[in-house]
């Protein structure tokens, strides 16, 4: 350390502070007892951190994620709120007077006249055709007891029946338009689709789904394509129980009705 330089005490000479970078010492005539001299320790020099700008970024980062939630929660929240809004098309079927439990029993009684008539040989293939108001009478009216009524016990208890509150379905040539309002705590939501139903050469139903919506939402078409193969959708023929059945042969949606091509055969002719 270097020594301090010292002044005589007679001098009426000040004494300056001696400046000088690194262990710099402060030599001054000390106002307390003039003619001493004291030593001072310097003062640290301050500096600029080196870490503010560090800081900035991690401040700005925290802040931006924070921004990212709130536009999330707001978009979530705007997601959630087209779930409840209705479809225009299934507004447009409201108020039908042709839409009548009536109109259900009607053609359930058609259908059974139809599937179980005696048809000679050369005339097995036949055509019928259901039209959009008679098919949502009976959706409106006849679904849910027809699905009780054939259901297991255990099955026709299933919740998932009490919440499923109205059926409807839109026919025009480019497919069918199915929606169901399916009620749940916070009210009630209109799940939908559009589809193009058929059948292929192993007699079984096929099923293309082209769009899949809740509310006004957009969900992936791939989620209901993995329960729509035609192996879970299963043959397309009715057994009529007095040895004969019924072979959907294809089915063809048109405008505001839909048309089946059918053939009576012996069950055990292929």
């Amino acid at each position: 350390m270097a020594s301090p330089v010292l002044a005589p005490a007679s001098s009426s000479r000040s004494v300056n502070p001696a400046i000088r970078s690194g262990n710099q010492i402060f030599i001054h005539n000390s106002p307390v007892s003039p003619g001493c001299f004291s030593i001072v320790s310097p003062m640290p020099t301050a500096r600029k951190s080196k870490s503010s700008k560090p800081r900035d970024r991690v401040t700005l980062a925290y802040l931006g994620a924070m921004a990212l939630v709130v536009i999330l929660c707001i978009l979530t929240i705007w997601k959630l709120n087209a779930l409840n809004n209705t479809p225009t098309w299934w507004t447009q079927l409201d108020n039908n007077p042709n839409i009548t439990n009536q109109h259900g029993i009607e053609l359930e009684n058609r259908i059974t006249t139809a599937l179980t008539r005696l048809r000679a040989p050369d005339k097995s293939n036949w055509t019928a055709a259901i039209n959009q108001d008679q098919l949502n009478s009976w959706l409106t009216h006849r679904l849910k007891d027809s699905i009780t009524s054939f259901s297991k016990p255990s099955t026709s208890s299933n919740p998932s029946l009490s919440q499923l509150d109205q059926v409807r379905i839109a026919i025009n040539p480019k497919g069918l338009t199915v929606g169901t309002r399916i009620t749940h705590a916070q009210g009630s939501t209109i799940l939908w689709a559009i589809i193009t139903p058929g059948t292929n050469d192993q007699g079984h139903f096929t099923i293309d789904i082209h769009k899949l919506v809740a509310g006004t939402t957009r969900i992936p078409t791939r989620l209901a394509s993995t329960y729509l193969n035609p192996d879970q959708l299963g043959s397309a023929s009715i057994d009529l129980g007095d040895g004969r059945i019924v072979r959907i042969k294809a089915i063809r949606p048109g405008n505001q009705r839909l048309e089946f091509a059918l053939q009576t055969k012996l069950k055990d002719n292929n």
